[in-house]
């Protein structure tokens, strides 16, 4: 992504920065961010589909799942994304409910 006004278009709408306040800190599966967004499979896909279009995350294959977290060339085009992000009300209320969320419970079932 070259364009810091697609970046934060594509970061407008809440549930793909919801995923990115979660993939600024940790790697996810879809099953994960399906369960901690409360949305369909489906959904997530699409917003995961909109991040890799754009080349902002990436994924590591486990077994049937896929684990995703943002991609370091975010960073060298973007250094001040982070500090921008983390200094809002979002993004702490976002990592507050993840530090009692149980990650790769999709592997248990």
């Amino acid at each position: 992504m070259k364009d810091i006004i697609s970046l934060f278009k594509l970061l407008a709408e809440p549930n793909r920065l919801a995923i990115f306040t979660m993939l600024m800190e940790d790697e996810y599966c879809v099953c994960d961010i399906e369960r901690f967004l409360q949305l369909k499979q489906a959904n997530v896909s699409k917003h995961l589909m909109a991040f890799r279009k754009h080349g902002l995350i990436e994924g590591r294959r486990d077994t049937q799942w896929i684990h995703y977290r943002l991609s370091p060339k975010l960073i060298d085009a973007f250094p001040l994304i982070y500090p921008l992000i983390q200094n809002t009300a979002f993004y702490k209320a976002t990592q507050e409910k993840l530090m009692n969320f149980e990650k790769n419970t999709c592997k248990l079932e």
